[in-house]
């Protein structure tokens, strides 16, 4: 009886403490965000540096092999 009070207890308070925070406040480093977007922007741009390169290769093997 004791052991499903203080599960009841303990499911309130989480509850009640999931509420009360409002949900705007993970949200508040603007910073942060763009820090990390530039971060992916920049990453993409360097994928897309190597991989043209490597796609040409492929083009020029494939038609090498297609003409014999």
């Amino acid at each position: 009886m004791k052991l499903r009070y203080y599960y009841f207890l303990f499911i309130l308070c989480f509850i009640s403490i999931i509420i009360l925070i409002p949900n705007y406040s993970f949200g508040a480093y603007p910073k942060l965000i763009s820090t990390i977007s530039n971060a992916f922007q920049t990453i993409e741009s360097w994928i897309i540096k190597l991989s043209t390169p490597a796609a040409a290769v492929a083009v020029r093997h494939r038609s090498f092999y297609e003409e014999v």
